[in-house]
């Protein structure tokens, strides 16, 4: 197999065909995340790299990757809740996915530019991606460990009805849910909009999402333009599902929830703090539960990053995602990185009493 760099999306999108990648993942393993990310989710001045794996010249993976001193990360930020590579149907099997991680590392290690450090994050440790990728690093000769990033809590939910599965809520819950639509209907008029495709409602959707998320809570996005330009893409595709909760004609909490691959994802969520008492975020979320659970049918829902309490009463399971970290002994800037994580690794077990720590 054979790896090559490229430094630019569009080439790498034409290299590997990625409307016919993109079929083969989940949004958040599609070109058009990578670029979108890549264009309007990162500083301008961030450098890429996009490398290839080819075999007989047929593109079997691509790995996008951020470029800093000495070191390769994974194409991912706070707006990545699952980093994986794009992987072509050829990938798909175990030994090809396996050949193709051992060209890339093989690559990485013996490339003149070679970095003293790697790190892929968050990663899904029940892919074939994660102990594949692990082991390829370990044979290439780097030193690897893992990290934890966070919490991950989801619903499976294959043929669920959404009367069943708001039965099996908290009491606590349920009864937020009823005394919410009680305190509206004596509030005034109140609806609840499901917007799914591009279009003059859509663009009026975003603008009293934006509205209400600078009246939250929450801190100012760092990427202003990103959120409405992933709706748009979102729409097209057909993977949208924004919701917007409005009393007296006024937007008072909104979500984004992204349908792909029989898979829900809860990726943003905001509500108007003068509107709290009418707890409209948990009126929301429960319609939108019950339209992915109705309209779509999807197998999960996914709550994406985060251990907050109340995400415990809408999902049911809970796993981690965590981190790869690879370093390259034989070099300086490798050796000190490696000391400085082992040695921390090892007072935080220190002070733990013993106990296991973030990285294991």
């Amino acid at each position: 197999m054979i790896v090559r760099r490229l430094d630019d999306c569009a080439a790498f999108q034409a290299a590997l065909s990625v409307n016919q990648a993109g079929d083969q993942g989940a949004f958040f393993q599609t070109g058009d995340w990578f670029e979108l990310l890549a264009h309007h989710g990162l500083p301008s001045a961030t450098k890429l790299q996009w490398l290839v794996v080819t075999d007989a010249d047929v593109p079997v993976l691509g790995l996008p990757l951020i470029q800093e001193t000495g070191s390769l990360t994974s194409l991912s930020n706070f707006y990545t809740p699952l980093y994986a590579p794009l992987c072509m149907p050829a990938a798909s099997l175990p030994a090809c996915l396996a050949e193709a991680l051992a060209a890339i590392t093989h690559f990485l290690r013996h490339t003149a530019s070679r970095p003293a450090l790697i790190q892929l994050q968050p990663l899904d440790t029940a892919s074939t991606f994660y102990p594949t990728m692990r082991d390829a690093l370990i044979t290439a000769g780097y030193a690897v460990d893992s990290y934890f990033c966070f919490g991950n809590w989801y619903l499976p939910c294959r043929g669920l009805r959404f009367a069943d599965y708001f039965a099996q809520r908290p009491a606590a819950l349920q009864n937020t849910v009823r005394r919410a639509r009680k305190k509206l209907d004596r509030a005034g008029e109140w609806k609840i909009d499901i917007y799914t495709h591009p279009g003059v409602a859509l663009d009026a959707a975003i603008n009293a999402f934006e509205a209400i998320y600078r009246r939250s809570w929450k801190p100012a996005e760092a990427f202003p333009d990103f959120v409405r330009r992933l709706c748009a893409l979102a729409a097209r595709h057909g993977w949208l599902r924004l919701g917007v909760l409005s009393l007296d004609e006024t937007a008072i909490a909104s979500q984004i929830w992204l349908v792909d691959h029989g898979k829900a994802a809860i990726f943003k969520l905001a509500y108007d703090p003068d509107a709290a008492r009418y707890s409209p975020g948990s009126l929301l979320t429960a319609a939108l539960m019950e339209h992915v659970l109705a309209h779509d049918a999807v197998e999960e829902i996914d709550y994406l990053s985060g251990d907050d309490p109340y995400k415990q009463d809408w999902m049911s399971h809970r796993r981690e995602r965590r981190g790869l970290v690879a370093f390259d002994l034989a070099l300086p800037r490798g050796l000190l990185a490696a000391a400085r994580h082992y040695g921390g690794k090892h007072l935080r077990r220190r002070k733990a009493g013993g106990t296991a720590c973030a990285a294991t």
